[in-house]
């Protein structure tokens, strides 16, 4: 009987060993990954960083982080590319963040991703995919907003959709203006208890011109 107490003792142990070396490697690579997004400016190295994410994720199989911001690496590269090549980075992006969200249901920063793909989905022809990813764009910001009303990253995404939007649709800055005013104080306020919680976002308000 003590002999067998002791054994499960000892595999509790290297179970808990073994947990604290995963969680320290994740923490570890996260974090240097994170560092390289900061400063990766051209398409290879943004790409590279993506890589990096995914081999993460794909050793760290219930952490959502790795894969959100491969998703978000797919969106960045989008920002700086043409626009015939868009929709193949946000398929991509999807495949990350259905991943993630397996992980992490009802999470407001993959709705607010989720957002961001259907923005840029329609940044490639505004005329006939408007109604179409428009209303997708409304329902993940939607849902954010109601997982988390703080989440600066929402409403920052949802003034910058506005702000570029012409007036003869239900835009333009005098619409997206108080909206722009409400992103920007939520980014001052907003706290976060996750480590790798995101951080971007500030810039789509910031430089949009409003009185």
């Amino acid at each position: 009987m003590k002999k067998l107490i002791l054994s499960i003792a000892l595999l509790v142990s290297v179970f808990a060993t073994n947990a604290s070396d995963s969680s320290e490697r994740f923490q570890k690579a996260m974090g240097a990954t994170l560092e390289q997004m900061k400063t990766a400016q051209k398409p290879e190295e943004i790409q590279a960083v993506a890589n990096q994410f995914e081999r993460i994720a794909s050793a760290e199989t219930t952490e959502w982080s790795p894969n959100y911001y491969a998703a978000l690496c797919q969106l960045i590269l989008s920002q700086r590319g043409e626009k015939a090549g868009v929709d193949a980075l946000m398929d991509k992006a999807d495949i990350f963040i259905e991943k993630a969200e397996k992980l992490s249901p009802n999470n407001d920063e993959i709705e607010v991703l989720k957002a961001d793909v259907a923005m840029m989905r329609i940044s490639v022809d505004g005329m006939s995919r408007f109604m179409t990813f428009g209303q997708k764009f409304e329902a993940a910001i939607q849902k954010a907003q109601s997982i988390n009303p703080e989440n600066p990253r929402a409403y920052a995404l949802k003034a910058s959709m506005v702000y570029y939007t012409p007036e003869q649709f239900g835009g333009g800055a005098k619409i997206a203006c108080p909206i722009v005013k409400v992103a920007l104080e939520k980014f001052s306020n907003f706290k976060t208890t996750y480590t790798f919680a995101p951080t971007w976002g500030k810039d789509y308000v910031s430089g949009l011109k409003c009185e």
